[in-house]
């Protein structure tokens, strides 16, 4: 074999993170060789936060080539999915198109017009004295650590649903008629300038919106938290960026890879209280025509007689307004005020249809207990607990540029039940984003400005995570 330098060896396939030299004796080849692929690991990409660092951004970790293709490999994007969970692609370029160029029926009769992937993959988090890490792995587990399993599952690619009226089931449909009115189905609204004709429904609780998601069959949910956990974490893996309100940057990295976030969120019009009454403004039909975009979008609205442009649409490879438009109380996550004005996390692990109770904290799992508050109002995490696929501030002191940059209300009571308000609304400022959560309202809350997502997922599944083995 020929003797070369170390710094003349070229990699075999793309350089990841960290390398090491390895020999293929078939070629008669000495190369370096990413570290994620050695062993029969399966193929994982990440990133890792500084401890000691209070920035958002974070490093890649792990085998960078699928990092840059990983919106690819997992099929990211929009889709028309039917009530038995079969799904159809529609054009990355152009959501009026399927993905074989046919016309795309997003109106009801061919099948929710929702966002999502078409692989299962596998979570995982852990930490050492240095960093924290967030990675996914397609294919199978990464061995040696703990992995949390994700089916196939989408959500409204608008960023909200409606409600069939007829037949009282929450719906991803594009259709401006009378039996998908949304808002609070205020008929009388339907020839003004704020008709909730093609908005998204809002003024019910979750116990309703739930409801009406599970009359399209099973595992179909409203608002449910591992869907929102999975949108959030995706874009942090995505991004390398915890605060999504960062500023959209659209030139990669040296790495190849994304930077920035997705902006501040929607604009408000003049007077959203006065001339909307915190009903939506905007319709599920913006950003149709440009398909699997990521960046900002806009739209013209009529607002009291007068034409007001709405900018700072964020799109996530096709999925809008995720954030800071409407707020979304979680189906399956409910707060506990504690007696020292802290307050702890409940979930069940079950992800399977039933309905999680929102009374009662019985039998179901404590994830965490966090920051005590003196009054109520606003923090900023600086930690975050990311178990069993919830997210929940640790610590605060984090603010809208350092740390978790989202929002975080502690009403400071000290007994009873709230509901996990996520996502934050159109009026909220900084404290939107992936990881925004006010435990202020209790769970049968409903208002002008609370709507909901509508998901689904192909299979039943455990929160609980699984070893990863050699087997």
């Amino acid at each position: 074999m020929e003797i070369v330098k170390m710094k003349d060896i070229e990699g075999m396939g793309e350089s990841a993170q960290t390398l090491v030299l390895g020999y293929d004796p078939v070629a008669n080849k000495v190369g370096m060789i990413p570290a994620s692929k050695i062993g029969g690991g399966v193929p994982w990409f990440g990133r890792k936060w500084a401890k000691a660092s209070s920035t958002p951004v974070g490093a890649p970790v792990g085998d960078l080539d699928l990092g840059r293709s990983l919106a690819h490999e997992m099929g990211l994007g929009g889709y028309l999915v039917q009530n038995d969970h079969s799904r159809q692609k529609l054009s990355a370029s152009n959501h009026n198109l399927l993905e074989n160029g046919n016309a795309a029926d997003l109106t009801g009769a061919a099948g929710h017009y929702h966002w999502g992937w078409n692989v299962p993959f596998y979570y995982q988090y852990y930490e050492d004295d240095t960093y924290e890490y967030e990675t996914i792995s397609l294919g199978g587990p990464r061995k040696g650590m703990w992995n949390y399993y994700i089916p196939v599952g989408s959500r409204s690619c608008a960023g909200y649903a409606t409600m069939d009226r007829t037949n009282s089931r929450l719906v991803s449909f594009v259709n401006p008629t009378a039996q998908y009115r949304g808002g609070n189905n205020d008929s009388s609204l339907d020839s003004a300038f704020d008709s909730q004709l093609g908005k998204p429904a809002t003024n019910l609780s979750i116990d309703a919106f739930r409801t009406a998601a599970r009359k399209n069959g099973t595992l179909w949910f409203a608002n449910e938290r591992v869907m929102v956990f999975v949108t959030g974490m995706l874009k942090r893996l995505i991004f390398g960026n915890r605060n999504i309100q960062a500023a959209f940057n659209d030139t990669l990295d040296a790495n190849g890879l994304r930077q920035g976030g997705t902006g501040v969120g929607i604009d408000l019009p003049t007077a959203w209280e006065g001339n909307f009454h915190y009903y939506p403004y905007i319709g599920l039909n913006v950003g149709i025509a440009q398909g699997d975009f990521t960046g900002l979008l806009s739209t013209t609205i009529q607002e009291n007689g007068a034409s007001k442009t709405i900018g700072n649409i964020p799109s996530f490879f096709g999925l809008k307004n995720d954030y800071k438009y409407l707020y979304c109380m979680c189906e399956n996550m409910l707060l506990q005020c504690n007696a020292d004005k802290s307050q702890s996390l409940f979930i069940s692990n079950s992800i399977d249809g039933s309905n999680m109770s929102l009374s009662s904290v019985a039998n179901l799992v404590k994830i965490a207990t966090g920051p005590t508050a003196a009054s109520a109002g606003w923090l900023y995490p600086k930690t975050m607990t990311l178990k069993n696929l919830a997210f929940f501030p640790k610590e605060v002191g984090g603010s809208i540029s350092t740390y978790w940059c989202d929002g975080y209300y502690n009403p400071a009571a000290d007994s009873g039940l709230r509901g996990a308000r996520l996502l934050g609304a159109a009026n909220i400022g900084g404290f939107a984003g992936s990881a925004f959560l006010s435990g202020y309202d209790a769970p049968s809350s409903a208002n002008a400005d609370y709507g909901a997502f509508l998901c689904e997922y192909a299979e039943a599944f455990t929160t609980q995570p699984i070893w990863g083995t050699d087997n």
